[in-house]
């Protein structure tokens, strides 16, 4: 008989010390690196500062670009303007693309940024960086 308050207290002890373990929210944390022209190549920078807990479901560069002369440039590009899409995993550290189609098109202003989008919609973006040709 002396099995069973046993038994009980150790049930009672596994009972509390089964807690589920909570992981802490984490935001995915992007950084835009300058882009660098290799030929006829244009290889474009992530960085990713923190992977966050939610799956990417895409990522890469979002730009706007104007010709001289044309005013009310859109400072902020969004994935509703032009999109540069990563064809590989967004990892931890620097992520680069290599672009190969004709980015400066003639154009003088540019503005571009990084982006991801998250499994559940939500849109991280990166800093925007701006340069004229």
């Amino acid at each position: 008989m002396r099995t069973l308050p046993i038994a009980i207290l150790s049930m009672i002890l596994l009972a509390f010390s089964c807690n589920d373990h909570v992981i802490p929210d984490s935001q995915l944390s992007i950084r835009t690196l300058p882009f660098e022209y290799v030929d006829t190549t244009t290889i474009f920078r992530i960085q990713v500062e923190d992977q966050g807990n939610k799956p990417v479901r895409e990522h890469g560069i979002v730009y706007t670009a104007y010709f001289r002369g044309v005013g009310n440039h859109n400072l902020n590009p969004t994935i509703e303007d032009n999109k540069i899409r990563f064809d590989n995993a967004l990892m931890l550290g620097i992520n680069q693309f290599a672009y190969t189609k004709d980015f400066i098109n003639g154009r003088t202003f540019f503005y571009y940024r990084a982006y991801a989008i998250l499994d559940d919609g939500s849109i991280v973006y990166g800093n925007r960086i701006n340069f004229t040709v």
